[in-house]
């Protein structure tokens, strides 16, 4: 769906206030990464050793508050990519989002390009500075994800987060907080996506979806704890199921999360004579460390996912570090090793990453 007709199409609501009370926030950021590789194996010249990849992102929103319980408001991120960000399949054709969205006692209500609320929930291992696991494959090429000129092919889960729905129409649901407790609904009417995730030449494409999620968040005896569960029904696609927590204590924070996804029967079933239909039945988990003290975060971090029907795995270890320069500039180093297994080949590789990141 184009960004141009969401735009028209939420526009209707704002006729329901004067311009004069619109209330204003936006933001920009970049992000620069150098990465230098070394692999193991296999050892030949197809890979690059030096990888420089670069983002912009920019965030917008005008809000109208009727009275202290009903607010609307219309959102919009824009991001430019040298580099596809494989953990974040919510992205369109330059990396829009927009929707709009009524927060009221009754509850939270958004309609466009929002992630699903089992992403918006999700909890798991706690990221160092931008730098993600997944953002590895930036640096050193993995035969189980490949992203590049527009094509695509994903053998393993990229993500422990149930992410999958593309830049799809959205109607999203969330109830009030209620003991430390909300929970949410997800309607997707067509799913697309621009990755082989859900591929335009599969059976399953443009069908419709609906995803369920909960989220814990409590403070109990000096622990911050969180926790999320998520559930997806992909038609005649997936059934993918997700979990996560998080346990916070004096700039220490421990977290994990898992994901199993298990594909249709029947004419929908996994085709085998097809390699972008492997991910449909696979898991993945993620653990990590991470303590922050004044400007410096350090954190340690491991992904691992695999297809439960052919021989295919990544397992990604990560050793990271930020530091804040001040409120608005951020300097990072990371240290990742990527072992990857496909039916033919292994892939052993490591990457010392390097990172700016400025927010205005």
């Amino acid at each position: 769906m184009r960004t141009i007709s969401l735009i028209t199409a939420l526009a209707c609501f704002l006729p329901l206030s004067h311009a004069h009370s619109f209330e204003i926030d936006y933001a920009l950021s970049f992000g620069g990464f150098y990465g230098y590789t070394d692999y193991n194996r296999p050892k030949h010249n197809l890979y690059k050793n030096n990888n420089l990849n670069s983002t912009l992102n920019a965030y917008g929103r005008i809000s109208h508050s009727f009275n202290n319980n009903y607010e609307a408001s219309l959102i919009g991120y824009f991001m430019i990519d040298s580099a596809k960000e494989l953990e974040n399949y919510n992205q369109g054709k330059w990396g829009e989002e927009v929707f709009a969205q009524i927060t009221s006692p009754y509850g939270e209500l958004t309609i466009g390009q929002d992630y699903n609320v089992a992403y918006n929930f999700s909890i798991g291992a706690p990221t160092v500075g931008s730098y993600h696991n997944s953002e590895i494959t930036n640096f050193i090429n993995n035969p189980n994800w490949y992203a590049k000129n527009g094509k695509s092919s994903y053998k393993t889960l990229n993500s422990t987060y149930i992410n999958t729905d593309g830049s799809s129409l959205k109607l999203n649901y969330v109830t009030p907080s209620f003991l430390g407790l909300k929970f949410g609904a997800s309607y997707i009417p067509k799913v697309h996506s621009r990755s082989s995730l859900v591929s335009n030449s599969a059976l399953y494409d443009n069908q419709k979806a609906y995803v369920l999620g909960g989220l814990g968040e409590w403070f109990l005896s000096g622990y911050e704890i969180s926790a999320s569960i998520g559930y997806a029904d992909f038609d005649k696609n997936t059934k993918e199921y997700s979990t996560g927590f998080s346990i916070y204590r004096k700039g220490w924070t421990f977290g994990a999360s898992y994901r199993q996804t298990t594909a249709s029967k029947g004419d929908y079933t996994i085709d085998k004579t097809t390699l972008f239909d492997t991910y449909r039945e696979g898991q993945a988990y993620n653990i990590g460390l991470k303590y922050e003290i004044g400007p410096f975060s350090t954190g340690v971090s491991y992904f691992d996912s695999k297809a439960d029907n052919f021989d295919y795995s990544n397992k990604i270890t990560s050793f990271s570090n930020a530091y804040k320069l001040n409120k608005n500039t951020t300097i990072s180093l990371s240290i990742s090793q990527l072992k990857a297994t496909t039916e033919n080949s292994k892939t052993k590789g490591y990457a010392g990453i390097i990172g700016l990141e400025i927010e205005l």
